[in-house]
């Protein structure tokens, strides 16, 4: 758009010289007195048709460095498509980046809201364990007033420890007693189980002899036969 004026004013030029030629020629037929002049009139045309060919061969020059400059300006249009387009992949990342960032939210808010609820829990068995701390006051309170009334009987009770003294005394010496009578029992447990199992063992044979002799024996007689049918039962 620039280099238009440029190549409209070469041209207007190139016709100027074409009417200026025309003119040369008409006057050349009128009459041979003015060819001198017209002689010098060409030769200026001429020395302005070089400096109107050199004007274009720079506005040419001029061109093909334009036109160097626009493929300059598309390869970095290209350049700059590359670009955006790998800024728009990136924000493709970018946009799944964040979604993946607002569920990884949405899990934190679900965990924050269970925290919560757990903290809620926390509270009220916190509330429980001071109702439960307020009552074991009141009962260690108690405890300390019975330990004060303990505290007395036992030094109403250590003001006769001698007395307590003599009758623990006394006590050990029937407990020593008490363990020779507990050891004399045992060993008689030990004869009388003893005697039970002899008494046992003697019941047996007692109870086979008597088998054998109501087998052996001829004797019929319903208290036999009873006798004999309870024997063989047992």
């Amino acid at each position: 758009m620039k280099h238009r004026p440029g190549i409209a004013k070469a041209a207007f030029l190139l016709v100027a010289s074409a009417s200026l030629l025309a003119t040369a020629t008409s006057a050349s037929a009128q009459g041979g007195e003015s060819r001198g002049g017209l002689r010098d009139l060409i030769s200026d045309r001429a020395a302005t048709r070089e400096d109107l060919r050199d004007l274009l061969k720079d506005r040419m020059e001029r061109r093909s460095d334009l036109r160097d400059l626009i493929l300059d300006r598309l390869a970095t249009r290209e350049d700059l498509r590359d670009l955006l387009k790998d800024r728009l992949e990136r924000r493709t990342d970018l946009r799944d980046l964040i979604s993946d960032r607002s569920a990884g939210r949405e899990d934190v808010r679900d965990l924050l809201k269970d925290r919560l609820e757990r903290r809620s829990d926390l509270r009220d068995l916190i509330l429980d364990r001071l109702a439960s701390r307020e009552d074991l006051r009141d009962l260690l309170k108690d405890r300390l007033e019975r330990r004060g009334d303990l505290r007395d009987l036992i030094s109403d009770r250590l003001a006769s420890r001698e007395d307590l003294r003599d009758l623990l005394k006394d006590r050990l010496a029937r407990r020593s007693d008490l363990r020779d009578l507990i050891l004399d029992r045992l060993a008689s447990r030990e004869d009388l189980r003893d005697l039970l199992k002899d008494r046992l063992e003697r019941r047996n044979d007692l109870r086979d002899l008597i088998l054998d002799k109501l087998r052996n024996s001829d004797a019929e007689s319903p208290i036999l036969n009873k006798i004999r049918d309870r024997l063989g039962g047992e």
